[in-house]
């Protein structure tokens, strides 16, 4: 009897889980460099590439809505994101600094510590956010010293956008992208952020078609989500009061026409500036959500 062969689901889910699993962590030691992360962005992105930050903010913050790459436990906490423990820092001293650049006003006092880099893998200027995201990676691996890693784990994201594109078994009618606030309103990512680089490589359009914030998401009423009575609905985050907002049924929650007709795909949190690690996140999550739809 010949073997069965892998689904392509099986397949995909093989290749993206490969991209966001890193390989086993390395401190400083282990010949990695010490590298401490001040923003979320940077430290998931180290993590993903292999080498964990000595040190990054509000970790437990990070591990409930940036969720993977996980950090691991022992990379310290340096506090707020807006008032980093300088401090701290300096005892660790770290070989790199990493940074969004929204620390500018510090970075003279962090270069006395070590060379601070900025790293920024979100576009302003309407750029595609999948291929920014990689050329902001490509930039920090020649800039640490860790080529190596960002081209493995480059070639591992392609890899799994690629096979995205070629998924057959899934739902592409134009979809809203939320985050619901209450039972009046929901943050609606617009078609310039990084969820929308990622339903570009399934073929999905965006159903909402105006304008956003710099990071692709504005603050709308639900009633504005009726206009595309054939769109589905993609939740992100908050799950627990997205289902408690079904269940009781609010009014306006329960006249879009995607709920009424169970067009409607819930998933976890993901961080909309994450850089690559994110968007592997989201193409994990609604592909998988996706296909169980099409097979149920």
């Amino acid at each position: 009897m010949s073997p069965r062969m892998p689904s392509r689901r099986t397949v995909l889910g093989g290749l993206v889980s490969t991209a966001l699993a890193a390989p086993v962590p390395a401190f400083a030691g282990a010949g990695a460099p010490r590298i401490v992360a001040l923003d979320w962005v940077s430290a998931a992105s180290l993590a993903a590439l292999g080498v964990m930050p000595v040190a990054a903010p509000e970790l437990p913050r990070y591990a409930q809505i940036v969720v993977e790459p996980a950090l691991a436990p022992g990379v310290q906490e340096l506090g707020l994101r807006a008032e980093p423990n300088l401090e701290r820092i300096a005892r660790l001293r770290p070989d790199a600094i990493l940074t969004d650049g929204e620390l500018a006003p510090l970075e003279a006092r962090l270069n006395r510590i070590a060379p601070v880099h900025r790293f920024q893998p979100h576009a302003f200027d309407g750029r595609d956010q999948i291929a920014t995201g990689m050329a902001a990676l490509d930039g920090l691996g020649r800039t640490v010293g860790l080529e190596r890693q960002v081209n493995d784990y480059l070639a591992r994201a392609q890899a799994a956008f690629d096979g995205a594109a070629r998924l057959p078994a899934i739902d592409r009618r134009p979809a809203y992208v939320i985050s619901l606030i209450d039972g009046r309103r929901c943050l609606v990512f617009t078609a310039d952020g990084l969820f929308q680089a990622v339903l570009d490589r399934l073929g999905i359009a965006n159903a909402w078609t105006g304008t956003g914030s710099a990071f692709g998401h504005l603050t709308v009423t639900l009633d504005q989500l009726a206009a595309r009575p054939e769109a589905r609905l993609i939740n992100i985050g908050h799950v627990p009061l997205v289902r408690a907002a079904l269940a009781m049924r609010q009014p306006v929650l329960s006249s879009l026409p995607a709920i009424r007709a169970g067009r409607v795909t819930l998933l976890p949190e993901v961080l909309f500036y994450g850089g690559i690690p994110a968007a592997l996140r989201f193409l994990h999550l609604l592909t998988d959500a996706l296909q169980a739809e099409h097979a149920a």
